[in-house]
């Protein structure tokens, strides 16, 4: 069957990033959500319920068309919204979805966002940041994998992942 990783946690709690490796280490293509969303945003501010509907919609979109071609994929996201919970719900009637929690100090996190670079992500400001992420840290699902990236090196991570991915 196939496989959906979805990777859970903070902004700036290391998603992107870890969803490259996972891409390079292991051949898992990794969906950039913001590409979706961003291609969608118009004018609109990233809480509003319209946005947030089409861009989970889109994404559910995507996934399935790339399973068409891929056994495995992963994607990221804050796990906030009832959207997601919809998506996650209708995507686990057709795939394996297994959920990996990316633990990561609140505080780090909202660094990260400061300087990270706006091209590859949607840009929120700093209070904004933080709602998200005070929400966000009250988001609880079974994982199948808990990655504390507050100061692991790429190998500590790639060795974690090796385990769900390989075995």
């Amino acid at each position: 069957m196939k496989t959906l990783f979805i990777l859970i946690g903070l902004k700036g709690s290391g998603k992107t990033y870890i969803g490259k490796l996972i891409e390079n280490e292991f051949n898992i293509p990794f969906v950039r959500v913001e590409n979706i969303f961003k291609n969608i945003k118009r004018d609109r501010h990233f809480s509003d319920e319209n946005y947030i509907k089409e861009g989970f919609t889109q994404l559910e979109k995507e996934i399935r068309t790339r399973f068409q071609e891929a056994d495995a994929l992963i994607m990221k996201s804050t796990g906030l919204t009832d959207e997601f919970k919809q998506m996650l719900e209708s995507l686990r009637k057709d795939f394996t979805v297994k959920l990996i929690k990316i633990a990561t100090d609140p505080e780090l996190c909202l660094k990260r966002v400061r300087e990270r670079d706006c091209k590859e992500h949607i840009n929120v400001s700093d209070s904004d940041a933080e709602k998200i992420n005070e929400l966000a840290m009250r988001v609880e699902f079974e994982y199948d994998l808990i990655i504390d990236n507050n100061s692991k090196t790429e190998e500590e991570i790639i060795k974690e992942l090796r385990h769900l991915f390989i075995g």
